[in-house]
């Protein structure tokens, strides 16, 4: 789950909260289970300091990683 720049503090607070409360659900666990699916939530907090890091990227860093993804 992702929202646009600009969205509202309180807002993704209340996304954020949400999403965290989602993850505790008896009905979902169950069936992650059943699907032995792996599940391995990150908060908004960490994906918004991952996604930060990976912006602040030397431009040397990302021409790099765009010659190993093409290949």
């Amino acid at each position: 789950m992702s929202a646009p720049p600009g969205v509202p503090a309180e807002r993704v607070k209340i996304l954020r909260e949400a999403y965290a409360k989602s993850l505790k659900d008896p009905d979902l666990l169950a069936e992650v289970d059943r699907q032995r699916l792996d599940m391995e939530p990150s908060s908004g907090e960490e994906i918004q300091t991952l996604i930060k890091e990976l912006m602040e990227q030397k431009r040397e860093v990302i021409e790099r990683v765009k010659k190993l993804l093409e290949n």
